[in-house]
């Protein structure tokens, strides 16, 4: 039994292969990995991409738009401020289609939700050509990606996160349409400062390309979210 995204075919999604991708049009467009679906992680409680608890994604991503925080469960306005402000939130992995949900090593694997215990799998439905097709017929005008991956692997294994995030990158490349890696809105990795998501906030702006959001606010200032280390 295939192990599918938790949002794939969502309401607020296009139909069939573009399950993953929203109905509306987007000059941003912001790039996961994966978030696997209920049977295999019973405490996954996310109801939309970036929804777990311990995510800062949706403190730190209206705050570039001039608005305030959006709780982590309130999905109906999270859909509101992306289609307003013409961002589109996507993943890279649509299933993964060698896991067995009888084999406890298989869903402690994926309950990790760990990118490089994924990896271990061989068979995948990546997201790829639909987010190519997506970028080519809406518009985008700038690609950012939730992960800062491994830049320094030299031809990365096919069936790999690093391997479609080149993909898209060399694809964006070409049509002369910026990309970007952001810390990971988790905040692993981040190094010492408080509060989090201030910390965040100057991490994207400063050293991921945050700075070139299509939806920046004009009135945006880093200064509005100070942290102490």
């Amino acid at each position: 039994m295939a192990c599918t995204h938790k949002f794939y075919g969502h309401h607020a999604h296009l139909a069939g292969k573009n399950g993953l991708l929203p109905k509306w049009k987007a000059k941003t467009l912001i790039i996961g990995t994966f978030n696997p679906e209920q049977s295999w992680h019973l405490t996954n409680s996310a109801e939309y991409y970036y929804g777990r608890v311990r995510n800062y994604f949706w403190k730190v991503l209206p705050r570039f738009a001039g608005l305030d925080a959006i709780p982590h469960a309130d999905v109906p306005t999270q859909l509101t401020f992306l289609e307003r402000n013409q961002i589109a939130v996507s993943d890279l992995l649509v299933s993964i289609n060698d896991a067995d949900l009888n084999n406890q090593e298989h869903v402690a694997r994926i309950k990790t939700v760990l990118d490089d215990k994924i990896e271990l799998f061989n068979q995948f439905t990546w997201n790829t050509d639909p987010i190519l097709d997506f970028i080519a017929k809406q518009g985008v005008e700038a690609v950012y990606f939730t992960k800062l991956g491994k830049v320094g692997t030299v031809n990365p294994k096919e069936n790999t996160f690093e391997a479609q995030i080149r993909k898209i990158e060399n694809c964006c490349i070409n049509k002369k349409i910026p990309t970007y890696r952001l810390h990971t809105p988790s905040g692993q990795g981040l190094g010492p400062g408080s509060p989090r998501d201030h910390k965040l906030i100057h991490r994207w702006y400063d050293d991921n390309g945050a700075k070139q959001f299509p939806f920046l606010s004009a009135n945006f200032s880093k200064l509005d979210f100070p942290f102490s280390n």
